[in-house]
């Protein structure tokens, strides 16, 4: 099922446009807490085959969504909603067969770092 892992640092903020925008598109938001940022990106998707684990990691500093099973055009249009709804800045990536073993706190490190290097804050 097409949904959308969405991990917020800020205690205090709820996904609120996040959510409205990719309900209006059909897909669900899956929010990750910072307790379950040691879980793997496919034990959060709820895919077979990824238990949950019990080893912790760091929260990542920044706001992340994860799109799991969304086609291209769904994505793209969710990304230009978002961009037009003033969203709040997130790192994004998309659910792949090599990310999905990795424990969602080292699918952020990788995606900051990234950020970094393209020439982000």
């Amino acid at each position: 099922m097409a949904c959308v892992l969405y991990y917020e640092p800020l205690v205090m903020m709820g996904p609120g446009v996040i959510a409205g925008v990719c309900g209006q598109h059909g897909l669900t938001v899956r929010p990750v807490a910072r307790d379950q940022v040691g879980q793997t990106v496919g034990h959060l998707a709820g895919y077979q085959g990824f238990p949950a684990r019990t080893e912790g990691e760091r929260p990542p500093e920044d706001r992340v969504l994860v799109f799991c099973e969304v086609d291209r055009e769904t994505l793209d249009q969710v990304l230009e909603a978002l961009k037009a709804a003033g969203a709040p800045a997130s790192l994004k990536a998309v659910l792949t067969g090599t990310n999905a073993g990795w424990p969602f706190a080292r699918l952020a490190r990788e995606l900051s770092a990234e950020h970094r290097a393209m020439g982000g804050r």
